[in-house]
């Protein structure tokens, strides 16, 4: 968690802080007793007991919930046309002579249908793979 913290704030020039990391927290968290941190039906107990009063109580009953990009919303939206008329399209594609047009369409079709399953984070990495390729085609044999 540190090293993508860091990573992260330094790419945007940022100084950012661990407060969980200062040094009178962590010797409070190892001098407690192990039932006091561990409960099989809920997490962060310490500072779920700590907050309980301050915060509504939905904040406590829902589901951990990890960060996730919008990938499909912002392939769908705002790079939709950007994704049809350059990176996916049927001449870049075959210009570039890498992938199969056929089934790069079949992805795209796939991205832009009712069910796009894991079709956003697919179309995703080809483009970044694009992307990448063009600032490199100069070093490739």
């Amino acid at each position: 968690m540190l090293v993508k913290a860091d990573r992260f704030s330094m790419l945007n020039g940022l100084e950012i802080r661990s407060p969980f990391l200062d040094y009178r927290i962590v010797n409070y968290a190892l001098n407690l007793d192990k039932k006091e941190k561990i409960n099989r039906n809920s997490q962060k107990i310490i500072l779920r007991k700590k907050f309980e009063h301050l915060l509504p109580k939905e904040v406590f009953t829902r589901k951990k919930k990890g960060f996730e990009l919008p990938l499909w919303k912002w392939l769908n939206t705002e790079l939709r046309s950007e994704i049809e008329n350059k990176w996916l399209s049927k001449a870049f594609v075959n210009a570039q002579g890498i992938f199969n047009y056929n089934e790069v369409e079949r992805l795209k079709a796939k991205l832009f249908s009712k069910d796009p399953g894991d079709s956003a984070a697919r179309v995703w990495a080809l483009i970044v793979f694009q992307n990448w390729f063009i600032q490199n085609k100069k070093y490739i044999a």
